[in-house]
């Protein structure tokens, strides 16, 4: 799912923000990516594996305010969707994710807000011969902070408002570091921590690692590899849609910490 935005695309995201920055009024920007993950892991929760992803994003500047928005595809071959009683449910399904933002610079941080929907696709199946959606689409509004902190760390604070559905208050911490490698070569140090307000409960914590090589002036390629921590609000998610907390789409198999990673391909133009 999108923003991530570790819906998978994190890396992205970040490079947007950066091209958006450096918009002038009148330009639209863009990019465009393409990824491989070996798994799906959405706030902490583990949505399936083996997916490939490809997006695109594009940003502008009006009157001082930077505006972007974008779409993400994502095809999860095992989407960990399992079995309702005797219905043999699909075991993978694609998912389309739409946004927009707007963010400004006031100084002290970076204000920004913005609206993400999530479709579903190929999760229709048949019961008793009626149509039945295994996966919901569902829509947020989400408002927040950034700004840099201090020693070249980057920090914002996200608050997620469901339109749509239920995500339990979701809000998260992102703080990330930069360190230069080579002229072409970049690591990036990243810590996010989701907490469940209606819960009040950590959600997860995920520690991720990316190199962003430059290919060239408009090709950056980033391998990632990232470890996902189980918060307390995921403890009793155990995979039964009938016994889970959340309402995000597709219910989650049995949680736990574990190991991801992937890499991704952005071209500029």
């Amino acid at each position: 799912m999108i923003r991530n935005y570790s819906k998978t695309i994190g890396a992205l995201a970040a490079a947007s923000a950066l091209v958006a920055g450096n918009a002038s009024a009148t330009e639209i920007e863009g990019q465009l990516g393409l990824g491989y993950n070996t798994d799906y892991i959405f706030r902490g929760f583990d949505r399936g594996s083996d997916v490939v992803e490809a997006g695109a994003d594009f940003t502008t500047t009006w009157n001082g305010v930077d505006f972007s928005g974008g779409l993400w595809y994502a095809s999860i071959q095992d989407g960990h969707v399992g079995n309702a009683g005797p219905v043999q449910l699909p075991d993978g399904y694609d998912e389309l994710d739409l946004y927009v933002e707007a963010s400004k610079d006031l100084g002290f941080a970076t204000a920004y807000v913005g609206y993400i929907r999530y479709q579903f696709l190929g999760t229709d199946v048949q019961i008793l011969g009626n149509d039945v959606r295994l996966i919901d689409d569902f829509a947020e509004l989400y408002f927040g902070l950034s700004r840099e902190l201090i020693w070249g760390v980057n920090g914002a604070v996200t608050y997620y408002w469901d339109v749509e559905g239920d995500n339990n208050g979701y809000s998260e911490l992102a703080l990330d570091k930069t360190f230069k490698l080579h002229e072409c070569v970049d690591l990036v140090t990243a810590a996010r921590a989701g907490y469940a307000f209606e819960e009040g409960q950590i959600q997860h914590t995920t520690l991720s690692l990316t190199f962003n090589v430059k290919a060239s002036d408009s090709v950056t390629v980033s391998p990632y590899v990232a470890y996902s921590f189980q918060g307390s609000a995921l403890e009793g998610v155990d995979g039964n849609p009938l016994n889970s907390k959340f309402n995000l789409g597709a219910p989650p198999a049995p949680q736990r910490d574990q190991f991801f990673g992937g890499v991704k391909v952005a071209v500029k133009f």
